[in-house]
Formats: C-alpha cells, structure tokens, sequence
C-alpha cells in the first residue's frame, strides 16, 4: 500500500516536469532551426564567392584629431587603425615628453624584428651593459611570438648607438641626456642614439621603442620617422619608495616594479626595508635581525637576493637607496639578537625605539650601515631614515636608566627640551657613524626623513651641505632657510597609499593617515617649485612617489604604483608647462598599455570607450 501511494506521488509529480521537458525541446528544436538558417545566412554571406559582399570596416582620418570612418573590404589597405593615426595626428605618444622633439616629416615605415642591426660604439666596459640594454629592447618590442610580418614588405633597421664615458655606475650626478634620430634612407631606416653615458643611451632606447608599434589591422609592425629628439631630466632624483616592512614583497614582484620604473625613466629605487613591525633583511655581521625580525623564515631578502635586485635596477637606469629607519620605527624584537637595543616596544611593538642609553647602539649602527654598503645601497646618498621619534619615550628611558646619559648636557634632566637635545645629538652621531662606515669618507648626500627636529633645529645638524631632507609633512622653510636640499614626497601630494581608511581602526569614519585617495591627477598637478618656493627650486633634487605597505599586499602592489608614478615621472622628467588635458589623457592611457604589454599591472584612467574614442570623452 505504502508503495501504491508513493508510486502515485511520483507520477504527479512527473507529469508537469515531461509535460515542461517537451515544451522546452519544442521550443529549442524551433529556435535551432531559425538560428541555423541565419548561421548559414551568415556563413554564406561571408564566404560568398563571388567577391561581390563587402565586411563593414572602420579606418581613420586625421583632421586636427583622429575620427573613426567606415569602409570596405576593398580598401583594407587604406585601413588606419585608431593606434596609426594617434600616432600620426597631433604630438608624438611619448611618455614622458621629450624636452625638445622635431618632427621633420611624420612618414611610416614597416619593419620586421628579425631585420634589425645594432652597432655598438662605446668604451668595452659599457659594451657589455650596452648589450643588456638592447636585448631588453628587443624583448620589449611590441609585438608577440605568433606575430607576422611579409619579409619583403620591411625594410632594414639599423641601431647606431653611440657612448662616450666610460663609468657605468648611476650616480645622482649622472648625465642622463641622449640625442635620437630616427631617418629613412633609401630602402632603409636608420636610427642615431648618442649620449655621454650609459644610462643616457638606455633612456634613449626607452623613446625608440615608444615610436614603434604593432598594428593588429595590418599585421606589420611600424616606426615613425623622420623625427629628431633631444632630451633629459629637469631632476637628477626621480623616485619611487617601496615600504618592504609593514608588509613583504617578494623579490620577483620588486624586479617588476623595477621594471615599470626602467619604462618610464623613473631613476631610483628606495626600499624603507626595516620597521617596528618586521626586519626581513638578512645583514651578514648580525643574521640574527632577521631570524628574530622577519614575519616567517621564508620572508626575507638574502644578501644575494639585494644584490641581484641592485644589479637588475642599475641595467635598467635605477639606482637603489636602501634604508633602515631609525632611531624610531625600530622592532622590538631585536632585543633578542643585541640586549637592550631597542626600548617603549614591549607594550606598544610600534613605538620601539633604539636606546640611547645603550653604549652598543652605535657600534650596531655603524655594521648595519657597512653591511648596507656592502649589499649595494647608494653610497653617495645614504639613507639613515630619522623621522617620528616619541621624546616621551626617551624620556622615560633616560629616567629611569642607571646607565651613563649619553649627553652630559642631558645628564639629570628629563625636560621635554633636553630630550629634543638628545635626538639632535642621536642624530649627528648617525651622521658620524655613515662616514665611519664609509672609513673616513663622507658621502655626498646623507637623507633624513622631514620631522619636528627639522621644523625648528635643523641649523644644530652637523654636516649642512651634506644632509638631505625627504619632506614629507611640515615646515619646509626652515629647510631651504638653511641652505638644505630636498627630495620631496609630500603626503596628499605623491603619497601611493592614501585614501584607504584606518588600518586601527573599525569605524568607518574614521580616516587614514592621509585622506582622501591621490590622484594621478594631483600627482601630475603638483609643482611646489612653481606653485610655493619658485626662489628654492634649486635646492630641489627631485622627489619620490611613496608607498607605505599597511594596506598593500602583493596582489594590489603594482597597481598602487601605476600609473599614478607615471604622473610623478613626467612631472620630474620635462615638468610641462601646459596640462592639455586630451594629449596628456591620451598619452598616459598608451603608456599604461606598454606598461601592461610589459606584464605589469596598472589602474585604468578612464573606460575603454576613450580610449578608443579619446577626443570624445
């Protein structure tokens, strides 16, 4: 019985479902049949044999600016993609913009990357970084393996590339400045690069390969020419800072960094390796720092590791400034490799500070900074961080300290005056202790982070000529007052990681160290030496795009920084005068896709649909 009554269920159950089923194939069997009918429309359409059907195309035409226009397929030849004529209409692509561009005759030739020739005339030892340079090049031309192009359709393409000095080591001082000419002569191209240096004749090969490009329409890749470039940077420092501390990034995703910066002549690397929060560098006179400093064993640069990253950065134009901060932004956990190193962080791990009490602290100083020096870091401009120091705590430590006061002048006295002492007297002490380092030999440039010490006792700094300020926050008055230079990285300005909230913090309301997000726009806008202290921009060196990590994971690093450096690159490189608004749209829309052709991630500016119709948007 229990068996007829559930037999009964089921068939109700099952007669609206086949009753569903067959409606549902009669409707597909219908559907089918009117999709075949226009599949073999089309199909018939397009394999029509009598050549008579035409495929609806779109060329374009330059009149003051690109406009799309439709043909057929009889004129495919006369086909214009929307990359051609950007390229053909108005100012060269560049980015970022040369200082001095003339563009005899915009004339286009093809070329095959198989047909071209380098020549090499320079001293032997830049030959070899020469030829580093230009396969790099080569590996960078747009276009992909399954790329082809008719070999009787080119035309050959010989590289002249012509450098005079012999040093091959990046220094700020460093004549970056290159001479390209671009000509066709008879059946062939030939292309003029000369420069002092190196690393001119590499920014150099970073233009060439920005008049080059593929052209899906016709499937042959393009030069434009006859085209005379002369150009280099307004400033010799052009950086982006990477935080490796508040979160890790491994080397790979560094190396790609690098290579974003190498694209758009961007010239130093400065990695804030160490924080209160982690040590991932392993320094060969104490590998203990890192073994008690790291998030994980398997978070942490090897000295080969920075090597290897220092080499790969200077092939590329990029020197690399390796810091590690202090007196502040010190991690506690050090106290495990050195006793009593660090103080105020057993509570509070972000307010560990080195202890000024202790008579090893610069005697720990002085390894780091040779190991540093030793790893590769500029030595003509050291970094020794120097910024945010809690006086509070070193208050606290000196009063409570049995040990021998560091400075006589501050012996008995824990005021909030005589602490500003010791921290002025800290710092002289690090300066010593670089020369130290450098046995004997003072740097260039030591930087120091902009702090309260430099808002109003920056004239009690040894070393005036050598000491650097990295504003960041504060009065840049009293900096310029005192005969300093900078490296400017103002935060709302050319900070990479504002507009993402609080990390401490629940409340959404709550903002970040630096709200609201920064555009590429205020990146690009921001000309302080113009706009602010056009009587100082002397003592500017340049600046940098900072990225502090609490917020950046690997997944989100490379977007962070693109294309918002770009902005910062141009900005350091030719600081145009005039913003037109399309061309410079126009301009940093094409270099983000370089930079993504490069494998590199970056931010789009605006929807796909400007890109292909940018005069429209």
């Amino acid at each position: 019985m229990r068996y007829e009554v559930k037999r009964d269920r089921i068939l109700s159950i099952m007669r609206p479902v086949a009753l569903f089923l067959l409606l549902t194939l009669f409707v597909y069997v219908v559907y089918a049949a009117d999709v075949t009918e226009l599949l073999t429309g089309s199909i018939h359409f397009i394999d029509n044999q009598s050549g008579d059907s035409e495929i609806s195309s779109t060329t374009h035409t330059c009149e003051d600016k690109c406009s799309p226009k439709e043909t057929d397929t009889n004129e495919i030849s006369n086909i214009i993609s929307l990359k051609t004529c950007i390229m053909l209409c108005g100012d060269l692509p560049i980015w970022p913009k040369p200082m001095n561009i003339n563009v005899k005759d915009k004339d286009v030739s093809t070329f095959s990357k198989n047909r071209i020739g380098i020549k090499l005339n320079a001293p032997v030892n830049v030959r070899g970084d020469l030829k580093k340079a230009t396969d790099i090049f080569m590996k960078n031309l747009p276009v992909s393996d399954e790329f082809w192009i008719d070999e009787d359709d080119s035309v050959l393409f010989n590289i002249y590339i012509n450098v005079i000095d012999i040093d091959n080591v990046l220094r700020l001082s460093t004549n970056e400045e290159y001479a390209l000419s671009v000509k066709k002569v008879e059946d062939h191209i030939d292309v003029e690069l000369s420069a002092p240096t190196y690393f001119g004749a590499r920014n150099g090969l970073e233009t060439l390969i920005q008049l080059i490009w593929s052209d899906t329409t016709s499937n042959k890749l393009h030069i434009i020419h006859d085209v005379e470039i002369k150009d280099k940077p307004k400033f010799a420092h052009r950086g982006v800072m990477v935080d490796t501390a508040r979160n890790y990034f491994y080397i790979e995703q560094l190396r790609k960094v690098v290579d974003g910066m190498a694209a758009t002549k961007l010239n130093v690397l400065h990695l804030h390796l160490t924080d209160a929060s982690s040590f991932p560098v392993v320094l060969p006179r104490n590998t203990l720092f890192a073994k008690y400093g790291a998030y994980d064993p398997e978070m942490v640069y090897s000295p080969e590791n920075v090597k290897d990253l220092v080499e790969y950065a200077r092939i590329r134009g990029i020197r690399v400034v390796l810091e590690i901060d202090g007196p502040s932004h010190v991690p506690p956990a050090l106290n495990r490799a050195v006793e009593d190193l660090v103080v105020c962080g057993e509570d509070a791990v972000f307010n560990g500070h080195l202890n000024p009490e202790n008579n090893k602290t610069f005697l720990v100083l002085e390894d780091i900074y040779k190991d540093l020096l030793d790893l590769g870091t500029d030595d003509e401009m050291f970094h020794i961080g120097g910024d945010e120091v809690n006086l509070t705590c070193w208050q606290q430590t000196v009063s409570n300290s049995p040990k021998q006061q560091l400075h006589h002048k501050a012996k008995h006295s824990t005021a909030q005056a005589n602490m500003m002492k010791i921290w002025i007297n800290f710092t002289n002490r690090m300066l010593d202790t670089v020369i130290s380092a450098k046995q004997g030999d003072v740097p260039q440039h030591i930087v120091i982070w902009s702090s309260d010490l430099t808002d109003r006792y920056i004239s009690q700094l040894d070393y005036k000529n050598v000491v650097v300020v990295q504003y960041w926050f504060g009065s840049i008055n009293p900096i310029f007052a005192n005969g300093n230079k900078v490296i400017l990285s103002t935060v709302g300005r050319w900070y990479l990681d504002c507009g993402f909230g609080s990390w401490k913090s629940t409340n959404s309301r709550d903002n970040g160290v630096c709200d609201p997000y920064t555009t590429w726009h205020t990146f690009y806008k921001y000309r302080p030496w113009v706009d602010e202290f056009p009587t100082h921009k002397d003592q500017v060196l340049g600046g940098e795009a900072c990225l502090w990590s609490e917020e950046v994971g690997a997944d989100s690093l490379e977007t962070r920084i693109w294309p918002r450096a770009a902005a910062l690159a141009e900005r350091l490189w030719s600081d145009p005068d005039v913003f037109n608004r399309t061309d410079v749209y126009v301009r940093l829309d094409i270099h983000r896709e370089r930079l993504t052709m490069r494998g590199i991630r970056s931010e789009a500016i605006w929807p796909r649909w400007c890109s292909q119709n940018p005069w429209k948007c």
